[in-house]
């Protein structure tokens, strides 16, 4: 029996062991980051729906509610007549209705339905004019621009979006590790060094037994 052959047969079994430890190290690690990335995607799809359903962010106040439908109907023109028809119904609904006439409101909200935004702007701002001629002009740090407090705000406390961001953190960074750790080769380098080393050994005995 050739030894040189057998050597090779060994160092070709070594290869072929290493090259399915490798593909399969590869699939393990594409379904992994595909996991990771699902799960990534449905958290950030299904967090900020929750925090507008569980929040309390939203104003009861009827004032605020016809100015936020002004805005739509300003910046977005026709195309934001569902959101501004929202704010109006939610104006008429809340009990908080002081500084805004009802009746224009309600006409508002019927020229909304009607197609007319034009007509639903105007009798918007009409509901509100008394209300915004009352306000006292913007003097000294209510102005925002002349004067700087000295001391800001602090940070609020996290949202709902911002714990689930962190804990899609926390998940990528304890897969990554996990990986890390499932993903690292067999052999060191040294063991790599000695294997080749010994092979070289094998195939030079193998050759001067040959040449003899």
């Amino acid at each position: 029996m050739d030894p040189a052959g057998t050597d090779d047969d060994v160092e070709w079994k070594d290869r072929t062991m290493v090259g399915a430890r490798r593909r399969t190290s590869r699939r393990s690690l594409r379904r992994a980051l595909i996991s990771s990335a699902l799960a990534a995607a449905a958290t950030l799809a299904l967090a900020p729906g929750a925090w507008a359903h569980g929040g309390d962010g939203e104003t009861k106040e009827g004032y605020v509610l016809v100015q936020q439908a002004l805005g739509y109907l300003a910046h977005d023109g026709a195309s934001g007549s569902d959101a501004a028809m929202e704010k109006v119904d939610d104006a008429l609904a809340t009990t908080d209705q002081e500084g805004v006439d009802v009746a224009l409101v309600q006409q508002a909200d019927d020229a909304l339905k009607a197609g007319d935004v034009g007509a639903a702007q105007d009798l918007l701002q009409k509901s509100i004019a008394a209300a915004v001629s009352s306000l006292k002009p913007a003097v000294g740090e209510d102005t925002g621009t002349s004067t700087v407090p000295s001391d800001l705000p602090g940070r609020g406390p996290l949202t709902r979006l911002d714990w689930a961001l962190l804990a899609i953190s926390a998940l990528i960074a304890a897969i990554g590790a996990g990986l890390a750790v499932r993903l690292r080769p067999e052999d060191t380098i040294r063991a790599l060094r000695a294997r080749l080393g010994e092979s070289a050994r094998l195939t030079d005995q193998a050759q001067e037994v040959g040449l003899r």
